[in-house]
């Protein structure tokens, strides 16, 4: 609901429904009234958090990390006999 959401961030109704249609905050237009997936509100929230907290300088940006994956070599199969 987006008096709930309104509620949580402060802001009026009206600031979350023009924030949700221009894409800032997920949320699902069923009928008349908006849906908002809590997980995906609050992953989008903490997102754009960090961005703001970058932009003003106040925390390092993301270094993506490399992940190594060990790949197991398999020994040479065995040799079949030749058919008779």
């Amino acid at each position: 609901m987006p008096e709930e959401v309104a509620a949580m961030l402060h802001c009026s109704v009206k600031t979350v429904e023009e924030r949700t249609r221009r894409g800032d905050l997920p949320g699902l237009k069923f009928g008349d009234g908006w849906v908002f997936p809590a997980a995906a509100l609050f992953q989008r929230l903490n997102e754009k958090a960090l961005e703001e907290a970058r932009e003003r300088g106040g925390l390092a940006p993301l270094q993506p990390t490399a992940v190594r994956h060990q790949v197991k070599r398999r020994k040479t199969p065995p040799t079949l006999p030749e058919p008779p």
